[in-house]
């Protein structure tokens, strides 16, 4: 692990897996580091020199009060690129990474080779409008029980994630007392989550001219918002509004995949059985599509 300025005061937490090769990114998903890569990244070490970048605010990462728009996270992976002295890479991103990669492709595609989408290509723009007009908005991250012991989030993680979270992940991204081992809080800045979700840029994916691939599982905002609408917890605000704007969202949404469908350069696999961490439900088909696709 070493660390990488990307602004004044501000570091990145980069890890480098190693291997041989031109250079190859992962970026994490809104409420996760880069270890949550552990087992994935080094599957590619074998053709590729692979890291991982845990974006501002969140674990080993400097935490600033500000920055946290897709604009300046964009920026940050230019800056560790050049920190690093890599001048073109492929990268790939889980989803609201998806918002900062396609930044980065549509404002320096110089220094892209190719972008690797794990169910990264849903309107989040879309859903911060309407979570802004809700007074409790609710965000799509998994939230361990308070005092749950280290096990039992490992286990409740496993089981709505899909598959075992990397031990690191689950040590720099969460915080437990030293005294009881309880689970207290998310290892990131507080509202770092919020702060992204409310900057978050309306992502240009007809703009990226390939090559591209997407790996995703079916199941984009509106499902989570039919979940969301059918749990006791959900507040009846959200429910209420949510049932209204359901219609509306399962249009945009099918337009939406109907356009990429039809871009030049994209490849879209829709991964059977999948979840939305891709790679821990559906590892093997993940390194089978992601080597084919990298080869050169």
């Amino acid at each position: 692990m070493k660390r990488v300025k990307v602004a004044q005061g501000v570091e990145l937490e980069v890890l480098d897996f190693g291997g041989q090769g031109p250079a190859l990114v992962f970026l994490s998903g809104l409420g996760n580091t880069g270890h949550v890569f552990d087992g994935l990244a080094p599957e590619f070490i074998a053709t590729h020199h692979v890291y991982a970048f845990t974006r501002r605010g969140f674990g080993a990462s400097s935490w600033p009060d500000t920055g946290y728009d897709t604009a300046t996270l964009g920026q940050d992976v230019v800056h560790a690129l050049d920190g690093l002295g890599i001048q073109k890479a492929s990268l790939v991103g889980h989803s609201m990474a998806g918002d900062e990669m396609t930044w980065v492709g549509l404002h320096h595609p110089e220094r892209i080779d190719k972008l690797v989408f794990l169910d990264a290509t849903d309107d989040r723009a879309e859903i911060a409008e309407f979570m802004r007009t809700l007074q409790q908005p609710l965000l799509p991250i998994v939230t361990p029980q308070a005092q749950a012991s280290r096990e039992s989030v490992a286990a409740d993680l496993a089981r709505d994630l899909g598959g075992l979270v990397p031990a690191h992940e689950l040590d720099l991204g969460h915080e437990f007392d030293p005294t009881t081992g309880g689970y207290v809080r998310p290892h990131r800045r507080p509202e770092a989550a919020e702060q992204m979700l409310w900057g978050v840029a309306k992502a240009d994916f007809s703009a990226l001219r390939g090559p591209v691939l997407s790996l995703f599982d079916g199941y984009a905002f509106p499902e989570w918002m039919e979940v969301m609408i059918g749990l006791e917890s959900t507040p009846a605000e959200f429910r209420e509004k949510a049932r209204a704007y359901l219609p509306t969202l399962r249009r945009n949404t099918d337009a939406a995949d109907a356009t990429l469908r039809q871009m030049p350069g994209w490849k879209l696999v829709k991964l059977e059985n999948a979840r939305h961490f891709v790679w821990l439900t559906n590892h093997a088909d993940v390194v089978r599509e992601m080597r084919a696709f990298l080869s050169p």
